[in-house]
């Protein structure tokens, strides 16, 4: 005798159904995963082939770095809704915390069939290409995620570093520019920078400056002249802004022109008068100046780089 269910069992199911779709992102969101662990294992209990609870239950496990626990809730999820391409990405992202490689892509490739345009699965594939040395098919797939999001971190660092290892060195030159241009701060910019440096390209150099680590465009000026280039200002604007915040620092301003100290005075005296423009209450006397009427030497990677017209920024010693 077959099981007859109600319009009101009908209603109740799909009530706790939107129910867990509306509970699960909230517990995700305010990191209340044990309370979200509880709530929606219950509902999950009473309504046995709600995927979407069993779905959020495995990702409050996989958020607490409980992977084992959570990958038999994110399986009843993909056995329960298989069409969910979502669904299959997080099981991925389970089988790489647990080393399962193999599965992992599986589960990216599935999800990928499902919906070819899904950012976080062609991303985790690139990266998972990556991890294997897999650079060229890594590449493919960040290629695939930036005409998604052209702005993506990830991808955009990620890609440079696959041509790094291609040996594609004029786009992998362009490549890291590109990701600077948008991130020119933190780790990954200062990777990025070292990267470029090791080219012998010094459009952005990373200095040391007190107790941080700053990556900065290099200062550019008007041919034959000290008029600063606007895109150099924003590093200037960082230069400021450290200083105001850290009132014990203080550095010296190195210029740099071949056959031209006269320039070079002009233009580190140029630069500190941006800075001070701006902020008029700092002390000069915390920004030395320096210059030479002859090139940069810069040692990058057992190579010694010339630079006919540069800036550097030395921490003071105190």
């Amino acid at each position: 005798m077959k099981k007859i269910i109600s319009v009101v069992q009908v209603m109740v199911l799909l009530t706790m159904a939107s129910c867990a779709q509306l509970t699960g992102p909230y517990y995700l969101e305010q990191e209340k995963y044990d309370q979200g662990i509880a709530v929606l294992g219950e509902q999950l209990k009473e309504n046995p082939e709600d995927a979407s609870s069993a779905y959020y239950v495995g990702r409050y496990y996989l958020a607490l770095e409980k992977q084992k626990q959570a990958q038999p809730y994110l399986q009843r999820a993909v056995k329960l809704d298989p069409e969910n391409a979502d669904y299959h990405f997080w099981l991925g992202v389970d089988y790489w915390a647990l080393k399962d490689f193999k599965k992992e892509r599986v589960a990216y490739g599935r999800a990928l069939t499902l919906d070819p345009k899904h950012i976080s699965a062609n991303l985790y594939l690139g990266h998972s290409y990556l991890d294997k040395g897999k650079w060229a098919e890594a590449l493919v797939q960040y290629d695939k995620v930036i005409k998604l999001d052209k702005y993506n971190p990830e991808a955009l660092y990620n890609r440079a570093d696959a041509l790094k290892h291609l040996g594609q060195s004029s786009e992998e030159i362009t490549a890291w520019k590109k990701f600077l241009k948008y991130y020119p701060d933190g780790i990954l910019a200062m990777r990025a920078t070292e990267n470029l440096n090791l080219h012998g390209d010094f459009t952005y150099r990373n200095f040391i400056l007190g107790k941080r680590n700053v990556t900065l465009k290099t200062m550019k000026f008007k041919t034959g002249s000290a008029r600063l280039d606007v895109a150099s200002k924003k590093s200037l604007h960082v230069l400021a802004a450290m200083l105001e915040s850290n009132k014990k620092l203080s550095f010296h301003i190195v210029a740099y022109k071949k056959g031209d100290a006269a320039l070079a005075n002009k233009r580190a005296k140029s630069v500190r008068d941006y800075i001070m423009g701006g902020h008029p209450r700092l002390d000069s006397k915390r920004m030395e100046l320096s210059w030479f009427g002859s090139d940069e030497r810069i040692k990058r990677g057992g190579k010694t780089f010339s630079i006919d017209d540069s800036v550097q920024f030395i921490t003071a010693v105190q």
